[in-house]
């Protein structure tokens, strides 16, 4: 009888490591509750673009002008148009998306025989 008695009063004890998982498991649910509640209550920023020249190197083509586009804004910018026009060509990118607080690369190519001064600019882009 004795046994019996002792091997239930060991299998209804928690062991120590057993409550040390516990309490992990519950805070790490509790931040990221927190976490989540956070990012659903905050105000978002819009996508806020600037586009920047980057490098400009000769291809076979003519000239290729790599271009930085940058969001400094909380949301994501979805198929974000680019256009870069030189003497009247216009050599134009969409970029899939870019993150908030991201930044992606386009190029853009010219057909100038000569080294092209472009100006580029960001024409539209939409909500994902």
């Amino acid at each position: 009888m004795k046994m019996k008695s002792r091997e239930k009063s060991v299998r209804g004890q928690l062991s120590w490591l057993q409550c040390v998982c516990a309490v992990l498991g519950l805070i790490v649910t509790a931040v990221a509750i927190a976490v989540l509640a956070r990012s659903a209550l905050a105000d978002q920023r819009p996508p806020d673009l600037a586009i920047m020249s980057q490098t400009l190197r000769p291809v076979g083509a003519g000239w290729a002008l790599e271009v930085r586009v940058v969001n400094s804004g909380d949301m994501t910018a979805a198929a974000v148009e680019i256009e870069g026009r030189v003497d009247g060509e216009t050599s134009g990118a969409t970029l899939d998306y870019i993150p908030g607080h991201g930044e992606k690369r386009a190029t853009l190519v010219f057909s100038s025989a000569e080294r092209p001064r472009a100006r580029v600019r960001i024409t539209g882009w939409s909500d994902p």
